[in-house]
Formats: C-alpha cells, sequence, structure tokens
C-alpha cells in the first residue's frame, strides 16, 4: 500500500479487525533516500519510488522483500525508463502532437470558462508539445 498515514490507517482498519496481529513494514521517504544514498535520488524519484514499494505484487514482495538493493535496482530501473528513447515515424507523430494540442488548448478553456487558471498539468502538456514540434521541426 502507499499513501499518507491517515489513508493506510483507514484501509488498513477497513481490511483487518481491530484485534488482529499483524506486521508492518515501513519504507519512509528518509528510508528510500538512505537505501539510495550513493545514487542521489530526487524528490521526485523518492515519490515514484515510494509509489512503486507499495503497489508491489503481494506474491512478490512475498519471495524477495523489498531490500536496500532491490530499491537502488527500483531506482535504476526507473531512470532507464524515464530516459527510454523509441522511434516513431515523423508524420505518425506529427499527427498525434497536433492532436494533443488540440485537446490541451480545449482542456485550458475549460479550465478559464469555470474561472480557474491554466493547471500545471496542461501548462506541462503544452512545453511538451512545443519540444515535439521543434525537435520535428529541425
Amino acid at each position: 500500500m502507499h499513501g499518507t498515514r491517515e489513508a493506510l490507517c483507514t484501509e488498513l482498519a477497513r481490511m483487518f479487525t481491530h484485534d488482529e496481529p499483524l506486521a508492518l513494514l515501513v519504507w519512509t521517504e528518509e528510508g528510500i533516500h538512505s537505501a539510495c544514498r550513493e545514487l542521489r535520488p530526487t524528490d521526485d524519484e523518492i515519490t515514484a519510488l515510494l509509489e512503486t514499494v507499495g503497489n508491489s505484487d503481494m506474491k512478490v514482495y512475498r519471495r524477495e522483500g523489498v531490500t536496500d538493493a532491490s530499491v537502488c535496482d527500483l531506482l535504476t530501473r526507473h531512470r532507464e525508463a524515464i530516459n527510454r528513447q523509441v522511434m516513431v515515424p515523423a508524420q505518425v507523430l506529427s499527427r498525434l502532437v497536433h492532436d494533443v494540442e488540440r485537446e490541451l488548448v480545449h482542456q485550458e478553456g475549460l479550465a478559464w470558462e469555470a474561472g480557474g487558471p491554466t493547471p500545471a498539468r496542461i501548462r506541462q502538456g503544452m512545453a511538451d508539445v512545443e519540444v515535439l514540434k521543434a525537435l520535428l521541426a529541425a
């Protein structure tokens, strides 16, 4: 499980009776940082690792556990996944970028109509679109 202490306590109360014996193992941001100290994880990476550990398949967790070494391996795989590159035909990518840009503009308009500012995810999406458009133009 992954979440705040309050959310996890609520979920545990739902799953187990108040007198049911449990063993609770906890990974915190500090624990992740300590395990991966040599790799110097960022705050975003630590958050991603906490979520990954918390969402681990229970069969795998029981068989292999979660150790400092396995958390470092998760960080390495996380970094590889983020930096992974794929080849896509430019025409396909161009069509997708156009469609995404149009949808982001629509979502931004809905936010404005509701009286709110442009959400961060839309701003980030627009920035990503601009990066892709520049790469396609090069």
